[in-house]
Formats: structure tokens, C-alpha cells, sequence
């Protein structure tokens, strides 16, 4: 009797546990669909009595209170199934994501602009913010759908209204043997545009949490909680999330660790079969990740990746041998590698040379330095999903990875002075490396040679906090020292406060009321004390627990979850566009007075539009209205270019900001580009009015 009555109050208090976590975490996700896109303002009542009815939240805690019972009734069995299937696990979750058409992107913002309701938000909450994503990206990307020539162009006349190369500038998804060495594209390639999203973004975010986690698990020597922290404070990084969509920086580090993980393999295991695998895929790593072209990040994130290979290699070079079978397998992968990328260059080396020389972003030439005190500003981090549409800071350019300064250095060397760890020793070279770089700078020649000339300080700064992490999981797992709880209280209370205190001076906008600075100041002291004092097991259990709450409402919610891309093509102007453009396919179009994003709706149903997002500059179009070159440095740019029509005169170009220019023309200059529809903001045009849906008009230039 007794013991039924333990367990039955055992599992009360597991239901009490679950309801309470699922109603924080739903008061939390409606209080950020409420403030984010606008200020931080709310009533927390209203979202409190939201919380308490929604369906998604009684779901959450049916789940938690499952997930608890199985916990309980199999203990240590249970986290090792998850462990035995989590590939399996993976797929399934992969494929559910799929079929349900759920992605991340924030093309919810689209109805502010096109009208009528978007129904597909799920979770959280668009962000305007990354319009590099919603407004360029995807758009594209949809637009390889609806290309007048066939789907899926190397060379698209949509983009632009001229051929476009859409695999090596703003990759995009092309029917090419070159799209091996980008394989979170492939889904664009056989499924709907709804289920390719999905594909592209969950197949990225579970790539980088498995790989992320079997990187911890090599760094801290088979720690699983440990491993699962390292997982976390990376996949949920908030400048993971906030950059996910864009330049690369998810592919880079699944391709960067995944490529260090099978190289390991490949020294270990004397199979040829397997070290075929190996040598293949990580083949494809190095093409994905030489191809991203985003030199600001991929040249620091490239020392990272030398120093773990380093490292691998010292491990396990006494006894490695290899046989003919593998010699000739390596060689045969080298050839296929060698001969795909030399089939891209042939295909885009005009794409290149015309990038390299814009005047924006063309060739890039910095010598680092400037980086001061953003080391504290991580600690902010936390609430940049919920805060950073509702303050006047920049939370892309602000973001982190939460990397525990000066935790991070300081358990570390310490490691590296009793144990002399090789690993530590390299991670160390490299981040001191990045440290002088970001710090301080090179010289002109020395950032030349390493080739950091094509990097920045801040965006080295981002790599700099990965570095940080790998240390650190390295310095824990070796870490002996047992610290007295007294003595880790007063180093976490200095530690955390001074932490929370500098950030707060950096940024001081993401601490906008005291209950913000208060909560982040405990928060932080308690995941010092828990840190410091890891080898203790109730430390190191709620640290585990802990570290995947705080990087949870880090970065779980910086991008909604919503489902497919209805909201674009159930909207009547796309549809409107859809049936003009069906009439003459071949025919340009260009958008008038609207302006950045506005000049990107053509392309996603299909219009080949001239002044859509330009990747790169169309210098013949614009030197027929400019024959001396006099406005050649507005043009030769990558830029988001706005139409202005004008009654009479010559061509006026203006530039507004570095990606944006302002090109005003007559009708006769249209035509001169060949252009045969205009949509345009402004109603009785001087031309023949086609269509009209709400403040959009259609009109053809005869």
C-alpha cells in the first residue's frame, strides 16, 4: 500500500512538474508572438489565460509528463535507447518535419506588404529583421520553382530578367551534379516548395545537433550530459538562429565537424568499405563548405577546422596504414572532387570575376581589430528573441554564442598546465590566433598571407565564441579539481555579476526593466557556481538541465515555426501576377516606386523582373542608359534597386546605402531594357492600366 501510494505521489508531482513547465514555456512563446514585432509591452495576464487554454500547451505537457513517466519507470535504459537510436530518432523527427511542411522562415512578414492573413505561423513570431532570408533568399529560392524555361536553372532569366547564375551567388537549388556538395538543397529538387523549406531548414538544425553532439562527445571522452551541453549551446546559439538562413554559418560548422569526426574514422577503422564512406563524404564536406562563399566567416572557421584535423591526426597516426584498395578509393574520390569543381568554375568563373570586381562587396581588404568588451555582451543573449524586434539594437550584429567568459579560458589553461592536453594546446594557437585578429589586428602583408583580409573582426568574433566552446567542453571533461562550494559561490557570485554588469553597460537596451537585469545576474551566477563546481553529480546533473532551458529561450524561438508557403500564393496579387505572366512568359517586368522588398514579389511567381534583388550587376542593361560609365559605381554593385518613373530626361541614378540604388527612368527607357510590365504603387500612370489588386497596379508598356 505503501509503496503505491509513493508512486502514485510520485506521479502527481511529475504531472504538477509538467503542467508547470508547459505552461512557462507557452506564456513564454505567446508572449513573444506579442512583443516581438513590435515593443515590450504586454499583459502577462492576457498571456497567462492564453496559456492556460491552448491546446499546444496541454499537448506539451501530456509529452513532458510521458517523457517523465518513462524516465521513472526505466531510469538509465531509457537515456540509453535515445542514445542507441538517436540517428534513428533524427530521421523520424526529419521526416515528420517534412510531411508537416514546418520551416523557419519569417515570409509571414510578406502579408504586411501583399495583404490577406497569414494562417501558417505556428510558434513564435516573423522577424522583419532578416529580410535577407524572407525578402531575398526564399523568394529566389520559390522563384526556381516558376522559372519560364524549366525548373531549377543553372542559369535563370527570372532573377534579374537577365540569365542569373543561381548555384554560386545566393546558392540557390539547381538541377546540376554540382548539388552534391550541397545536400540540405536536394529536398527542392523532388518535393513541393512547402516540403524543399522544410527539408533545408530542420534537415540543417537536426544535422547540426547530431554532429554537434558526437563532437562533444569525442572532445569531453564519451561525457553524455557534458556532450549534450555542447549540443545545445550550439545548435541553439543565438547567432545561429539569428544568421540560420543565411551566409552559410549552419552548413559550415555541420561540414567543418563532420569532416574532423570521419577523418577520425578513417584513421581508426582498416576497412576499405568504410573508409571509401569516409573519404566520400567528406569529399562532399569540403565542396559544401568551399562553395558557401562567405570568406568573412570561412577563413577563421577554416583554422578552427585545421587545428581539430591537426589534433586528429596526432591521435591516431602510430599505426595507421593504408592499403591499395585504399589508395586507389582515395584517389578515385579526389578525381570525382576535382572534376565537379572544376565543372563549377568553368560554369561560374564570369559570376566570380564580376563579384570581385564591384565596388560593393567586391574585394575585400581588413586588418581586424576593434573588438573590446563584447566578450561580456553573451550574457544579454537571452532575451534578444523576446526584445530584439522591441529595441533600437541590432540583435543579428549583437548576437553570440554563449561561450561562459572568462570561464572559457580560465578552466582551460588551467587543464593545459596539469595535463598539457594536446587538444587544448592546439584549440588555444587557434583562438589566440583569432584574439590578435580581433583584438588588436594584423598587419596589412600578415592579413594578406593568412588570408584574414577577407575576414572582419566582428564576424572572426562569431568563430571565436565556437572556439570557446570546443575549449571549454575539452578543459571540463579533464578538469580534476573539485572546488569547494564556498569557494565556488564567491568565484560565481564575482564571476556572473561583473559578467552581467559589463554586458549591461555594452547593451543596455536588452536590460530594459531591473526584473530583466535581476533575473540575469541570478541566472548567471547560479550557471557559474553549477559550472565550476561540475564534478560534482547534483551539479553536473542541473547544469545539464539548466544549460538546455537557458539556450531553449536563447534561440529556440528566434524563428517562428510555421507551416509551408500558402501565405505567399493564396494572396490575390501573386496569383495576379501569375495570370499576366502566363500570357507572355517571356516578357520582363519590372516594379515601380515600391522599393526593397517590394521589388522581389514578381520573381515568386515567376515574372522575370530587372530590378529584383541584383546578386550581382547586369552592366550591359545599365551601360544602354549610361554608354560613358559616368554612374558605373552606383550600379556595379550587389544591390536592391528601385524604379522611379519620370515624364521626361535623361536617367538619373542615386546612390541610397551601400545595397540599395535609386534609378529613375521614362517610359522610353524602359523599353530601351526591354521591360513590358510595371507594377507600380501609384494608380493613372501615363500607360495601359492591366490589373489593379488593392494598391498594386498592373500596367504594359507597349
Amino acid at each position: 500500500m505503501r509503496d503505491r501510494r509513493t508512486k502514485v505521489c510520485r506521479w502527481g508531482i511529475y504531472a504538477a512538474g509538467a503542467l508547470l513547465l508547459a505552461l512557462v514555456a507557452g506564456i513564454y512563446a505567446f508572449w513573444l508572438e506579442g512583443v516581438a514585432d513590435a515593443s515590450r509591452a504586454g499583459n502577462m495576464l492576457f498571456y497567462v489565460r492564453r496559456a492556460c487554454v491552448s491546446k499546444k500547451v496541454c499537448l506539451l505537457a501530456v509529452l513532458l509528463f510521458a517523457i517523465f513517466l518513462l524516465y521513472d519507470h526505466y531510469g538509465a535504459r531509457f537515456v540509453s535507447f535515445l542514445y542507441a537510436w538517436r540517428f534513428a530518432i533524427a530521421a523520424a523527427l526529419f521526416v515528420l518535419c517534412v510531411v508537416c511542411e514546418l520551416n523557419g522562415s519569417s515570409i509571414g512578414v510578406w502579408q504586411a506588404y501583399m495583404g490577406g492573413t497569414d494562417t501558417g505561423t505556428l510558434l513564435g513570431a516573423a522577424r522583419p529583421i532578416r529580410s535577407d532570408e524572407w525578402a531575398v533568399s526564399t523568394p529566389m529560392m520559390l522563384s526556381q520553382y516558376r522559372n519560364a524555361a524549366g525548373a531549377f536553372p543553372y542559369y535563370s532569366d527570372t532573377v534579374r530578367g537577365a540569365a542569373t547564375d543561381m548555384f554560386m551567388v545566393y546558392g540557390q537549388p539547381v538541377r546540376d551534379i554540382a548539388m552534391i556538395f550541397k545536400p540540405f538543397y536536394w529536398g527542392y529538387l523532388f518535393l513541393p516548395a512547402g516540403m524543399g523549406l522544410a527539408f533545408f531548414w530542420y534537415g540543417r538544425w537536426i544535422a547540426l545537433f547530431l554532429v554537434s553532439f558526437e563532437m562533444g562527445m569525442l572532445l569531453s571522452g564519451g561525457d553524455k550530459r557534458l556532450a549534450v551541453s555542447g549540443a545545445f549551446l550550439v545548435a541553439f546559439a543565438p547567432v545561429v538562429q539569428w544568421w540560420f538562413a543565411i551566409n552559410g554559418l549552419v552548413e559550415m560548422m555541420v561540414f567543418g565537424q563532420l569532416s574532423v569526426l570521419l577523418l577520425r574514422r578513417y584513421m581508426t577503422d582498416t576497412r576499405t568499405w568504410v573508409r571509401g564512406i569516409c573519404a566520400s563524404v567528406i569529399a562532399v564536406c569540403a565542396g559544401g563548405f568551399i562553395l558557401i562563399l562567405y570568406p568573412a566567416w570561412q577563413f577563421p572557421m577554416a583554422y578552427v577546422i585545421l587545428g581539430l584535423g591537426i589534433w586528429v591526426i596526432l591521435e591516431n597516426y602510430r599505426g595507421f596504414k593504408m592499403s591499395k584498395g585504399d589508395i586507389l578509393c582515395l584517389a578515385a574520390v579526389l578525381a570525382v572532387f576535382a572534376g565537379i569543381m572544376l565543372h563549377v568554375w568553368n560554369n561560374s568563373k564570369e559570376t566570380v570575376e564580376l563579384v570581385l570586381n564591384t565596388a560593393y562587396p567586391g574585394k575585400r581588404l581588413d586588418t581586424g581589430g576593434g573588438i573590446g568588451l563584447e566578450f561580456f555582451n553573451y550574457a544579454s543573449n537571452i532575451w534578444y528573441a523576446l526584445l530584439g524586434e522591441g529595441t533600437g539594437a541590432n540583435a543579428c550584429e549583437s548576437a553570440q554564442f554563449i561561450d561562459f567568459f572568462p570561464l572559457c579560458y580560465i578552466i582551460p589553461l588551467y587543464v593545459a598546465v596539469k595535463k598539457r592536453d594536446k587538444l587544448i594546446g592546439i584549440l588555444l594557437c587557434v583562438d589566440v590566433f583569432l584574439l590578435i585578429w580581433c583584438i588588436a589586428g594584423f598587419p596589412a602583408m600578415l592579413a594578406k598571407v593568412t588570408l584574414m583580409s577577407y575576414s572582419t573582426a566582428p564576424r572572426a568574433f562569431v568563430i571565436l565564441g565556437f572556439v570557446n566552446i570546443l575549449m571549454l567542453i575539452r578543459g571540463v571533461s579533464l578538469l580534476e579539481w573539485s572546488c569547494p562550494a564556498a569557494v565556488g559561490g564567491a568565484l560565481a557570485v564575482i564571476g556572473g555579476y561583473a559578467v552581467v554588469k559589463i554586458g549591461s553597460l555594452i547593451n543596455e537596451d536588452f536590460y530594459p526593466e531591473a526584473g530583466y537585469y535581476i533575473f540575469t545576474v541570478v541566472l548567471w551566477i547560479l550557471m557559474f557556481y553549477l559550472l565550476i563546481r561540475y564534478h560534482d553529480n547534483r551539479c553536473r546533473k542541473f547544469f545539464g538541465v539548466l544549460c538546455m532551458g537557458v539556450m531553449i529561450l536563447a534561440g529556440a524561438l528566434v524563428n517562428p515555426v510555421r507551416r509551408g508557403v500558402d501565405n505567399i500564393y493564396d494572396t490575390e496579387l501573386v496569383q495576379t501576377i501569375e495570370e499576366v505572366h502566363g500570357q507572355e512568359p517571356e516578357a520582363l517586368w519590372a516594379v515601380e516606386g515600391l522599393g526593397f522588398p517590394c521589388i522581389n514579389i514578381g520573381i515568386m511567381a515567376g515574372a522575370p523582373t530587372v530590378n529584383s534583388t541584383n546578386v550581382y550587376p547586369n552592366l550591359k542593361r545599365w551601360e544602354a542608359l549610361d554608354p560613358d560609365g559616368v554612374n558605373a559605381k552606383i550600379y556595379n554593385r550587389y544591390a536592391h534597386i528601385a524604379v522611379s518613373l519620370k515624364e521626361s530626361g535623361e536617367p538619373e541614378f542615386l546612390l541610397n546605402q551601400p545595397d540599395v540604388f535609386t534609378v529613375s527612368l521614362t517610359a522610353e527607357d524602359l523599353k530601351k531594357l526591354g521591360v513590358s510590365y510595371l507594377i507600380s504603387g501609384r494608380d493613372k500612370l501615363n500607360l495601359i492600366k492591366v490589373k489593379n489588386v488593392g494598391n498594386y497596379y498592373i500596367y504594359r508598356i507597349e
